[in-house]
């Protein structure tokens, strides 16, 4: 079962996301806010994180760094894709930069949101839990 935490300020997003996700048989956490997500990487070890970047009180780059220097493996056990209406090319000069795998623009439609992590755990070494 593919894992998957959805971080995003939204109720409304993270529940029809984490519905529609789920109804396909994909394991969902979410966090509506920035705080704490660290522990939820730990805890629930997703395969995929689905980031918003505009978060309050802490810009997803800023928390994807944050992720990344408390799980030092994070980049290898979790693909992170850009999960935004934020400017396309700002997300594109993030994966450029190595800070997220991939993109995915809000408002695009749920089954190719659904094709995209199938693309990204294609990517994703095997891991044993």
């Amino acid at each position: 079962m593919i894992k998957v935490l959805l971080v995003d300020d939204s109720p409304i997003v993270t529940k029809m996301v984490s519905n529609y996700l789920s109804e396909k048989g994909y394991k969902v956490d979410f966090a509506n806010s920035p705080f704490g997500v660290s522990s939820k990487i730990k805890e629930f070890q997703p395969q995929i994180l689905l980031m918003d970047l505009g978060l309050p009180g802490l810009s997803g780059e800023k928390l994807i760094n944050l992720c990344r220097k408390n799980h030092d493996d994070l980049h290898l056990q979790c693909r992170v894709v850009l999960f935004s209406s934020a400017n396309e090319e700002e997300m594109k000069d993030m994966v450029a930069k190595g800070l997220a795998h991939d993109y995915f623009m809000k408002g695009g439609s749920l089954k190719d949101l659904e094709n995209k992590i199938h693309v990204q755990m294609a990517a994703l070494p095997c891991r044993l839990n």
